[in-house]
């Protein structure tokens, strides 16, 4: 009987320090982290970008009416 509930700790013990998928789920983590950066960064890039061609525009366009 002791040997059915040795095995049977021996078993959850291994099943508990069973620590590999731990890496694939950090990957999975700092991928989102680094997605969600580049997509908050790229919102703020556009809006320069954007705002720098409106004031280019409108400085050809003043130029052009003089």
């Amino acid at each position: 009987m002791n040997n059915i509930f040795l095995r049977l700790y021996l078993t959850a013990q291994n099943f508990f320090d069973h620590k590999e998928g731990q890496g694939l789920t950090e990957y999975a983590m700092a991928f989102s982290m680094i997605a969600l950066g580049t997509v908050a960064g790229e919102s703020a890039v556009a809006q320069q970008v954007n705002h720098t061609f409106i004031s280019i525009a409108s400085t050809i366009t003043t130029s052009i009416m003089q």
